[in-house]
């Protein structure tokens, strides 16, 4: 899972983040991947950011993607692990 708002840990405006996602659904549009939209969110519902669920992407794939749209880390998933991967280095959080 991938979003563009918030880049750089910083909290941006609705119209910000809007448009940062909008530049990054283009770009996964362009790269012809498969995808769904989503909702990243703290466990309290607090907090929510606009994402996407996408398909197929390998783990640097998916941190390239999230490294040019400002991000630290992004989410991946398969049917065994639940993954936080950074996306400065090959760290990654694992949770089964």
């Amino acid at each position: 899972m991938i979003t563009a708002w918030n880049p750089r840990g910083r909290t941006a405006s609705d119209d910000v983040n809007a448009l940062a996602q909008h530049g990054l659904l283009d770009e996964i549009r362009r790269r012809g991947l498969t995808w769904w939209p989503a909702v990243g969110g703290d466990v309290r519902g607090t907090h929510r950011e606009e994402s996407v669920a996408v398909v197929g992407l390998s783990d640097a794939a998916a941190r390239d993607l999230g490294r040019r749209f400002g991000q630290d880390a992004v989410f991946a998933w398969t049917s065994d692990a639940w993954r936080v991967l950074a996306c400065a280095s090959g760290a990654a959080a694992v949770s089964g």
